[in-house]
């Protein structure tokens, strides 16, 4: 028969993921946001004045839930768009729903996003109709967006500030 210390040594080895140290509590991990993978860190200190610090890590940037939140509903607003865009082929309302799916992947993942792919999606996405323009520029003028692709590299640094330098109505 095992006694207490030997079962204690072997909860040990059996969950090594978890530290817990009396005046402080720190957890930190891998969860899956809102149906997409994310890192959250919270932290609660051991006195009255506690607070809570949430961030979810979505194309190499932490953000807050609630931003990580907009950007979503920008992309459902795209994606409405698209739906009910009447001037918008069959074939081309696929093609625009593949570019937004290419382009919601590589925002959405928790590592830096691929400037290549994401820009040939956001480009195409810029092209099918002025409306879907309109939709795909009030995503693009997302703060978060705008981190993400600054996290992408200066390609997309470039590809960012020339389309916000268009406003819909205007030629791109």
């Amino acid at each position: 028969m095992e006694s207490r210390e030997d079962s204690l040594d072997t909860t040990k080895q059996i969950r090594p993921d978890i530290n817990i140290d009396i005046d402080h509590l720190s957890v930190t991990g891998h969860v899956v946001f809102a149906g997409r993978d994310g890192q959250v860190k919270v932290q609660t200190g051991g006195d009255v004045a506690q607070h809570t610090n949430q961030t979810v890590t979505v194309g190499g940037v932490e953000t807050t839930p609630q931003e990580f939140d907009m950007m979503l509903q920008c992309i459902r607003n795209v994606e409405d768009t698209i739906n009910k865009e009447r001037q918008l082929a069959s074939e081309t309302r696929e093609a625009a729903r593949h570019d937004l799916q290419t382009v919601e992947a590589q925002l959405t993942t928790s590592r830096k996003p691929n400037p290549r792919i994401l820009l040939r999606a956001a480009r195409s996405l810029l092209r099918f109709s002025p409306a879907l323009t309109a939709a795909a520029l009030t995503l693009f003028d997302q703060p978060l967006v705008g981190a993400i692709l600054a996290s992408a590299g200066e390609v997309a640094i470039n590809f960012h500030e020339a389309i916000m330098r268009h406003r819909p109505g205007k030629k791109i």
